[in-house]
């Protein structure tokens, strides 16, 4: 019994991934040619990318009224993205923090995450709740788009410049290549979607866990392994601006966008006893951790013994949740 429904769980998460990793292949190349700035992409196109599974098991969930699963997968993702895969990646390369539109993005997510944190322990109406959220997630993305004009004039334009270069080289498919491709990407995503959410509240059953419990563990990191691949990859080539800027997008809309979509369902009310104030400690916790880092050590490179104590973190939260 438990065999075919971890097998279900691994075929439905093997097709999100590679659903979103082509979207991500898309939205990358029509990137360069808009000439975005590579932060830009990593905090808007490449996260909201990454983002896809968490944003399919969400609607998914919302589906099957399953609200715990939904918001406790957003909460773990936060916290497996700030820790486990924030810790890996600077383990196996070398991830230098920017002095000037990194600490800037570090202060946007602290603000996000607070507000998210106050909105889900307060009894602010739900309506004001999905407003303040979606208000949090234009300044953010308005903010980004900013910085990455700046940056087309200054910082990031001589490698716009080598983009450019690439890009008119590169030979394009037509269109109606790319629209096939993306329906298929969304077609992939519902089913990849459905059948592992189907497979955690299973494993749930078989188990004796809430599928708040594993949404907050096994469905946060196995979500994240987009984030994860990116970030690794990045690291080994010292793109620094893809790593950071990957995880603080994710973090951002996980916070904001993806909540005001779950509150934005009929039966919204039934997700408040799901995420209780340990779970907001830790994000809360990871967060500050992340936010100090960057604040303290811009300009540098994250040591190893840092990316050990971040990989720390997300173990001691399960064993946390689980035993209390």
């Amino acid at each position: 019994m438990l065999l075919p429904v971890l097998f279900s769980f691994s075929v439905g998460l093997i097709v999100m991934l590679v659903a979103s990793n082509v979207f991500l292949k898309i939205t990358e190349e029509l990137s360069a040619i808009w000439k975005l700035s590579p932060l830009f992409v990593s905090l808007v196109v490449t996260a909201l990318g990454t983002n896809l599974p968490e944003l399919t098991v969400t609607l998914v969930s919302i589906q099957n009224n399953d609200h715990g699963l939904a918001m406790g997968n957003l909460v773990g993702s936060c916290i497996a993205n700030l820790s486990i895969i924030l810790g890996l990646s600077t383990l196996f390369g070398k991830v230098r923090i920017g002095t000037t539109k990194t600490p800037k993005n570090a202060t946007i997510l602290a603000i996000a995450t607070l507000l998210f944190s106050v909105l889900m322990l307060s009894s602010v109406r739900i309506e004001y709740q999905i407003i303040l959220m979606l208000l949090m997630i234009v300044f953010a993305l308005i903010f980004q788009y900013r910085m990455a004009v700046s940056g087309r004039l200054h910082e990031d334009k001589k490698f716009l410049a080598l983009i450019e270069k690439v890009t008119k080289k590169k030979k394009h498919m037509p269109k109606i290549f790319y629209i096939v491709l993306f329906v298929g990407t969304l077609i992939g995503l519902a089913i990849g979607g459905r059948v592992t959410v189907k497979a955690v509240e299973d494993l749930a059953v078989i188990l004796g866990l809430s599928t708040t419990f594993l949404g907050l563990t096994l469905t946060a990191v196995a979500t994240s392994l987009p984030e994860l691949l990116l970030s690794i990859i990045a690291s080994t080539k010292n793109e620094n601006k893809v790593v950071l800027g990957t995880l603080i997008g994710s973090n951002i809309f996980n916070l904001s966008l993806f909540p005001a979509i779950i509150l934005s369902s009929t039966t919204a009310l039934k997700f408040r006893k799901f995420i209780t104030i340990k779970e907001i400690f830790f994000l809360l916790l990871i967060t500050a951790m992340f936010y100090s880092l960057v604040v303290k050590k811009q300009g540098t490179v994250i040591d190893k013994k840092m990316s050990m104590l971040l990989m720390l973190i997300f173990p001691l939260f399960t064993l946390f949740i689980f035993y209390f």
